[in-house]
């Protein structure tokens, strides 16, 4: 079986705030679309980085799923 189809497209950090922004609900006025552009260009490059290291997949561990909600019920 073969493992997921990944791409090396490179992110586009104004493209996805114009897709993104309107349907999170969220204005962006122009004043704030710089920092947010370096922001996104941030996060994405943090992402690469965690992305990129090598983790076997025999030693992953998934977390527990939350149920919100009581204990007892």
């Amino acid at each position: 079986m073969s493992g997921p189809v990944r791409t090396t497209a490179a992110f586009d950090a104004a493209r996805h705030l114009d897709a993104m922004a309107p349907a999170l609900g969220l204005t962006i006025t122009p004043e704030q679309r710089p920092v947010v552009l370096q922001f996104l260009a941030t996060a994405a490059a943090m992402a690469g980085i965690v992305t990129a290291a090598p983790v076997p997949a025999d030693t992953l561990d998934l977390a527990p799923v939350f149920r919100p909600g009581r204990a007892d019920g």
